[in-house]
């Protein structure tokens, strides 16, 4: 059972990754990755950000993704990644 502790972090990281963000995190993200940046919240920064530094190579970041997405031998396999903004 989840006590009101928990509830209030919970909420609270919810709102907090509806936030927009600073431009200089959109600047950076934009510079690597081909997206719309005008109206990014904190939560899509977050998940850009992390297809960024797979890109740049960072094994760390491209394991979560996979983890992310569900699979498990990407390696082995040929994939894509689409990635569309609608404003």
């Amino acid at each position: 059972m989840e006590n009101k502790t928990d509830t209030d972090i919970r909420n609270n990281l919810g709102k907090a990754l509806k936030t927009s963000v600073a431009d200089t995190v959109r600047d950076e993200i934009c510079g690597v990755l081909n997206v719309n940046t005008r109206r990014m919240t904190a939560g899509q920064a977050i998940v850009y950000a992390q297809v960024a530094k797979a890109i740049k190579g960072d094994k760390n970041a491209f394991e979560t993704i996979l983890s992310t997405v569900g699979s498990q031998d990407a390696e082995e396999k040929p994939f894509s990644v689409e990635i569309k903004v609608v404003d």
